[in-house]
């Protein structure tokens, strides 16, 4: 008891003096933390940090399609000049102006790295960063504008006719195998006649620039009408090793529904009715034809609905 009361006396004295003149004892508060501020500053620390790679020279034939974002670094020296690099972090400056195309394994020795006072020493906490680099080319492209939603019954697209054109820049092993890019999803829900919209380009890469952002296109609408087709030949695709044999050789009866003009074009030729049997074992089998149409044009019956074919 005794210990405690001793103990609520001094807390009691300290307040006491606090309160009596509390500006002094503040400013030695004040003092004191600067004091060991100071003499803190003057010590050796060692400072870990990811700082970010930028990477110059680069020509403007070229681009760059992956790389190594940051690394992390030891930065050892005085607090004083360690609160400097922390205040304002230093950049990993690459130089890629020799590099070939492809990927370029970059040791980080190899790294510019402005540290700003003398007496901070670095130290890696990684042997290379990784670069790699592509031709930028240019293409046009074919735009698809693809749709949800139903037209009003009875009505069919016939055409979607972009009217602008659009060229992307990009890295040439992406743009090379590519020729179409897509919108945004356009809305035809109950729409019976044709007309205008603006629609997005879907940036699908942060590697691609395109030419607009946006493009005007014209939905062209049409009556939808039926038609059948018969007696529609039918082509087996096999390998060279494969002996095969089919139990009929045409789709009996094809029924079809579009656009009244280009179902009242469309000739028996247009159409393509086909089974791949590539990867089947030998043996009997009933397959489903696969059937191609021209497109906004498409198959609502079939007779018949399998094909026997066998696999010798």
């Amino acid at each position: 008891m005794i210990y405690i009361y001793n103990k609520i006396m001094n807390l009691r004295s300290i307040l006491r003096s606090l309160i009596s003149n509390p500006v002094r004892k503040i400013l030695a508060i004040i003092f004191a933390f600067g004091l060991w501020f100071f003499v803190a500053l003057d010590k050796n620390y060692v400072y870990k940090k990811d700082i970010k790679v930028v990477y110059t020279n680069l020509a403007d034939s070229l681009m760059i399609t992956d790389s190594t974002v940051s690394i992390n670094i030891s930065l050892i020296g005085r607090g004083g000049s360690l609160l400097s690099s922390w205040a304002a972090p230093p950049k990993a400056r690459c130089d890629v102006i020799d590099m070939q195309l492809g990927k370029n394994t970059v040791p980080v020795t190899n790294l510019m790295i402005p540290l700003g006072f003398p007496d901070l020493r670095l130290a890696f906490n990684t042997t290379s960063i990784d670069v790699t680099i592509d031709q930028r080319i240019t293409r046009l492209m074919q735009v698809k504008v693809p749709t949800k939603g139903e037209l009003k019954q009875g009505y069919s697209i016939s055409d979607i006719v972009v009217l602008d054109t659009v060229s992307v820049t990009g890295p040439r092993n992406v743009l090379f195998n590519q020729d179409v890019v897509l919108t945004e999803t356009l809305d035809i829900r109950n729409k019976q006649s044709s007309f205008l919209a603006r629609v997005r380009i879907e940036d699908t890469s942060d590697l691609f620039e395109f030419s607009t952002n946006h493009v005007q296109i014209e939905v062209k609408v049409d009556k939808k009408v039926k038609r059948s087709f018969t007696n529609i030949p039918l082509t087996l695709i096999f390998t060279p090793d494969q002996r095969v044999s089919s139990e009929k050789i045409s789709l009996d009866t094809l029924i079809v529904e579009g656009p009244a003009a280009e179902i009242n074009s469309l000739q028996k030729q247009d159409i393509t009715v086909k089974v791949k049997l590539t990867k089947l074992p030998a043996g009997e089998h009933y397959l489903p034809a696969i059937i191609e149409l021209p497109e906004y044009i498409k198959p609502i019956n079939s007779v018949p609905k399998t094909f026997k074919i066998t696999i010798y």
